[in-house]
């Protein structure tokens, strides 16, 4: 059975070994690490790549919020604060956390907070495998190693040319080509299309590998977007950078992605 490999985040040491104690009981998971402070967070999450993080909010260095802008992951983990702090749980929703558990919290409260995010594992794990598979199939139909023996055999798998929303009682049919950009909401992806917006469930990576590559590229680990609908980059100080949307909207491209970004926009002209 693989297991969840989580990191453990608090600056009070006795929280820390109070919480290892709540997750020994689980053999589903696996604590990978602790940190006492916001750098050590950063540092962990990008060297470990842990499934779930249980993190503080108020620590030194840096704070819960501090270390989720520090980092610039393609697959961030499943969130779950644990603080002593209850102003905070708004901005951690924001943030896409999974749940909000403040101190002092029953070891009940504590298990129902794991079992969601376990459900949530299984659930993305699923989609990156099937987003996998796609891509995987669309790659040999392209290089012309998939054969088809009959006429009526499968023709491999198309781009996505229209997302199937339902909303609010509405099932709305958004072709692709409208899509300004995409959006990481936690398990769920929003497209912006226009002066609308939708939620579609199933996480940003498995819904990308179904889009067509020579249109839509990843900017950042949160964000995607329309090739077609750049009207220009935007250097900022310190070698950051913007991607300027033909509607005006800007969104910050990671530095991993930019000559890539580049070059895809280049080949456009």
């Amino acid at each position: 059975m693989e297991r969840i490999r989580t990191l453990i985040v608090d600056d009070e040491l006795n929280a820390r070994k109070g919480i290892r104690t709540l997750l020994a009981r689980d053999p589903e998971l696996e604590v990978v690490g602790e940190c006492g402070d916001g750098r050590a967070a950063v540092e962990s999450i990008e060297r470990l790549a842990p499934d779930l993080v249980l993190l503080d909010v108020q620590m030194p260095h840096r704070n819960g919020f501090e270390v989720l802008e520090a980092l610039d992951l393609e697959r961030p983990p499943i969130l779950i604060f644990i603080t002593a702090w209850d102003n905070y749980a708004l901005r951690a929703f924001e943030v896409s956390a999974l749940d909000y558990l403040l101190k002092p919290f029953s070891d009940e409260r504590f298990y129902r907070a794991l079992a969601r995010a376990k459900s949530q594992h299984r659930e993305r794990r699923a989609q990156e495998f099937g987003g996998r598979l796609l891509a995987l199939v669309e790659h040999y139909r392209s290089t012309g190693q998939v054969t088809r023996d009959a006429d009526d055999a499968p023709q491999g798998v198309e781009p996505l040319r229209r997302f199937f929303i339902k909303s609010d009682g509405e099932i709305n049919f958004v072709p692709a080509e409208e899509v300004d950009w995409l959006e990481a909401v936690g398990y769920y992806t929003k497209i912006h299309a226009g002066r609308r917006s939708y939620l579609l469930r199933g996480n940003l990576g498995s819904i990308e590998a179904r889009l067509d590559p020579k249109e839509f590229a990843r900017v950042h680990r949160s964000t995607v977007v329309n090739l077609n609908h750049v009207r220009r980059l935007k250097d900022l100080f310190h070698g950051g950078c913007l991607v300027v949307l033909l509607d005006g909207t800007e969104l910050k491209v990671s530095r991993r992605y930019r000559r890539r970004l580049e070059t895809l926009l280049e080949s456009l002209s």
